[in-house]
């Protein structure tokens, strides 16, 4: 199951909006292969791991990170896969919380005569990898990781707007290494016209010594045990196989010499207001031609709430499942005050800023007893560094 997890892992980014799973068939006590979940209308983890088995499966056991789906979507169910190839035994550690599954899975493989194992021990470890899959599938709406590096005064820049850089390398690597794990990146246009930001995954940008600060484990973590961290630490997923979504909220003063806009997978969103005004600029003719190519889109909304609503609405018919938000603070601000930050991921490093960038702005919350609570909050030393990660809310599991 360990290995399974890995694998799923792997997966994630590239299977939005479907869950990143993994499997594994063992037969005569021998692994004899393993499978992913593929990109979105292609084969699921089950069916990948049984084409890539070779020789009868009569008797195998397979390992897989989610209840088998037992329902027609874009592939066929991968219940009657594993009931034909003649598996005998299958092991998992979590219910699917698509309501089409839920359950149904485990019975269509009880009824063919398969046993059905319930993997506890693994099943904390299960869901911390399909948390974004939940929130996608009931609430239609993508799951928002908010990420920020800050000094331990809780600045991201000083009061002239100097960022760079506040956490150290190892940091850096990481939060590359979370890119990675996503479908999405969303800024806003002061972190443009500040930046002038790639936003894409640069592994090459960092020397030998950052990378050996995890091969040799250098870091210490302390709280919840987070198998989403756990990958991230130990790089489970070694390669990109996917190109990121670049979404910028605003457009920058001026789009000339605009790395993303450049980018064929970076969008602009656009509220009303700024639309009226572009008649005005003096880049109109590099603005129309990312109208024309659907990369600025329009918002109908001015407010702040009312926006983040709308956009990731659109995040989800587009398949964005895994955001992670970047920058800045009225654009975190935004997403706090609609109650729509899933997961913190916040660098704290030790400098003392003074007056400077705040983390997030916006209405706030005007009584302590009205903030946001994380729970599932894991510690981690990154050297100097130190990485808090916490979530909105528990995940709530069931067993069979």
């Amino acid at each position: 199951m360990t290995l399974a997890l890995k694998v799923a892992f792997g997966a994630l980014g590239v299977t939005s909006p479907n869950p990143a799973v993994g499997a594994v068939i063992v037969k005569d006590d021998v692994i004899i292969a393993t499978g992913s979940t593929q990109a979105f209308g292609h084969d699921h983890a089950e069916v990948v791991a049984l084409k890539n088995a070779k020789g009868t499966l009569s008797g195998a056991s397979m390992y897989v990170t989610l209840e088998p789906c037992c329902h027609w979507g874009k592939t066929p169910p991968c219940t009657d896969a594993i009931i034909r190839a003649g598996i005998t035994k299958v092991i998992i550690p979590a219910l699917d919380p698509n309501p089409a599954v839920a359950g149904k899975g485990v019975r269509a493989l009880q009824q063919a005569g398969i046993e059905v194992i319930f993997l506890r021990e693994f099943s904390q470890a299960a869901v911390d990898l399909i948390r974004p899959f939940k929130k996608s599938i009931l609430r239609h709406k993508p799951f928002v990781i908010h990420k920020v590096a800050a000094s331990m005064d809780g600045r991201t820049a000083t009061s002239t707007g100097d960022s760079k850089w506040i956490s150290s390398t190892v940091s850096r690597l990481l939060v590359h290494r979370l890119r990675a794990c996503a479908d999405t990146i969303i800024v806003g246009k002061a972190t443009v016209e500040a930046d002038n930001p790639l936003l894409n995954v640069r592994y090459s940008d960092f020397a030998q010594d950052a990378i050996n600060f995890y091969e040799s484990r250098y870091y210490t973590i302390s709280g919840y045990s987070n198998s989403f961290l756990q990958g991230l630490l130990e790089l489970w997923k070694t390669d990109i196989t996917h190109e990121l979504r670049k979404i910028v909220i605003g457009l920058p003063k001026s789009l000339q010499n605009i790395n993303l806009a450049g980018d064929s997978n970076a969008y602009f969103f656009v509220s009303q207001k700024e639309k009226d005004a572009l008649v005005t600029r003096d880049d109109t003719d590099i603005i129309s031609r990312l109208i024309d190519s659907g990369r600025i889109k329009f918002l109908q909304s001015n407010k702040g709430a009312e926006q983040i609503y709308e956009l990731l609405d659109i995040l989800h018919t587009m398949g964005a499942m895994i955001v992670v938000l970047e920058g800045g603070a009225t654009v975190a601000g935004s997403f706090f005050d609609a109650n729509e930050i899933d997961q913190c991921m916040y660098f704290y490093s030790p400098l003392v800023v003074g007056k400077g960038k705040s983390v997030i702005e916006g209405k706030g919350r005007q009584f302590i007893k009205e903030s946001m609570a994380l729970c599932d909050v894991t510690g981690v030393f990154l050297g100097q560094d130190i990485l808090i990660s916490g979530y909105k809310e528990r995940y709530q599991f069931e067993a069979i």
